[in-house]
């Protein structure tokens, strides 16, 4: 660098000592990368407790990127990207799409600078919106048994058991199409968790290990095991198969499960059910009946207290109803 007094470069160097002395120092020629190759590099790098990236995360990260961040940011080198070109490509984002694909891709990008600060290409990270990466869904509705069985009346016949037995063993949609006859042992009354279908778009349904901590084997309620008991007698000649599969045999996907219950929610006229509200009751039944939190995580298949938290705060509420009928008796 050249200067064009002797003050401007001493000032220059004071500051960049200052810099070095404090671990803030970024040497000015690895800024020059572009946010578009620095985030196709991060991609494929990525890995999480020492593995790659899951097929399905990869997927989002790829769209959010090519949707939303590579358009608005990808030819801006990475220092460019300050606190404010990111508070205008947020507020332009979200007029454009809404709150979720923003949030994802507000939080991929807030991930891919702090990595970019851990290389000590830029000095700190400029997502700095508060709370613009922290989901933010509504609760959703409690189902009651009632209103579990009646969904499951309101399915079609073969997918019946399915609905109940994801309800009783708290499955998520890709656990419980994935399940094979050897996951269950009905004289132990368990269910083993081991392996997930992550719909993969060309591909189909790709089975993939579940997430972190979700291996588990369950012990399944009386009325679980006789479901089961039954669908394999009805079943004798996929013993060695999945459990569940479509009236033809072929392969159950989660679509078709999805298709289902847009179907049956109206005809129950309560379009705000989503079949992963079966889980959310089931694990919520749970806590009401007193379990620990760390045993809810566990029948979950969660990796952090924050999600098992939720079931627990519903059983509070619970238990603030049950207070309130209690005292209106005599």
């Amino acid at each position: 660098m050249t200067f064009v007094t002797k003050a401007d470069a001493t000032r220059w160097l004071s500051k960049t000592e200052t810099e070095l002395s404090s671990g803030q120092w970024v040497d000015p020629r690895s800024a020059t990368a572009t946010f578009a190759s620095y985030a196709d590099a991060w991609l494929t790098q990525r890995t999480v407790k020492g593995k790659p990236l899951a097929p399905r995360t990869q997927q989002t990260y790829r769209h959010s990127l090519d949707r939303w961040l590579l358009p608005k940011l990808g030819k801006l080198k990475l220092a460019a990207i300050t606190p404010t070109v990111v508070r205008s490509w947020h507020a332009e984002t979200i007029k454009a799409t809404g709150p979720t694909a923003t949030r994802q891709a507000y939080a991929l990008l807030r991930s891919i600078m702090n990595t970019a600060v851990a290389d000590d290409i830029v000095a700190r990270n400029p997502c700095r919106i508060t709370g613009a990466g922290q989901p933010n869904s509504p609760e959703r509705p409690l189902l009651d048994i009632d209103t579990v069985m009646a969904l499951a009346d309101a399915m079609p016949a073969y997918l019946r058991t399915l609905t109940l037995v994801t309800f009783w063993a708290h499955l998520r949609i890709g656990e419980v199409v994935a399940l094979q006859w050897r996951d269950i042992d009905l004289d132990a009354g368990t269910l083993r968790v081991e392996r997930q279908h992550v719909e993969i778009k060309g591909k189909g349904p790709v089975a993939t290990p579940p997430k972190v901590a979700s291996v588990r084997t369950l012990h399944l309620p009386t009325q679980a095991v006789e479901l089961l008991a039954k669908h394999q007698a009805e079943h004798p000649g996929l013993l060695t198969d999945y459990v569940f599969a479509r009236r033809d045999g072929s392969q159950l996907r989660a679509l078709h499960i999805q298709n289902a219950v847009e179907s049956a929610r109206k005809r129950l006229g309560r379009p705000d059910l989503h079949f992963h509200d079966l889980r959310h009751a089931g694990l919520t039944l749970t806590a009401q009946l007193g379990a620990t939190q760390a045993e809810v995580m566990r029948r979950a298949g969660h990796s952090s207290t924050r999600a098992a938290a939720i079931y627990q705060h519903a059983a509070m509420s619970r238990d603030k109803d049950l207070a309130d009928l209690l005292s209106k008796i005599g």
